[in-house]
């Protein structure tokens, strides 16, 4: 009798943990898209006088977005804070590769490439896009170093 007690006692901290672990990932996605939509349109101001005080608000703008993807795989980071690691190298190279890419400001594509056509530097020209792949790429971190079964 006293261990059924026990277990169901037992059972609604682990279902109150899981509360308020899905609550404090849904609050803290909140304040990254809080925080994203107030830089961008900071960033729209800044792009209507040219100045050079854009850069800054991009690369904080990718760096939210990138938050918001690392919160995405909020088990893989539950896995990850209990120190659950594993390495998937094969994911881990192209996800440094692309947050390379994705927290250089697009200002700097322009001045190497230009405004053309190309579909490659395009992607990189475009807030909208940059903000999907600094997501994906935060997602792709997360599961870089989690076991994903």
């Amino acid at each position: 009798m006293l261990s059924k007690l026990y277990e169901y006692i037992e059972g609604g901290f682990t279902i109150q943990k899981k509360i308020l672990g899905a609550s404090a990932v849904i609050l803290g996605m909140i304040i990254l898209l809080f925080l994203l939509v107030g830089d961008y349109y900071d960033l729209q101001k800044e792009l209507e006088r040219a100045s050079a005080e854009m850069n800054p608000l991009f690369i904080l703008m990718s760096l939210w977005a990138f938050l918001f993807g690392v919160l995405m795989e909020w088990k893989g980071l539950s896995y990850l804070l209990k120190g659950q690691f594993k390495f998937n190298w094969k994911l881990l190279i192209p996800t440094v590769i692309l947050s390379v890419f994705v927290f250089i400001p697009n200002s700097y594509w322009v001045k190497w490439y230009g405004v053309s056509q190309d579909f490659y530097p395009n992607i990189f020209f475009l807030p909208e896009t940059h903000m999907i792949l600094a997501v994906l790429a935060g997602t792709m971190l997360v599961r870089s170093f989690t076991d994903n079964k």
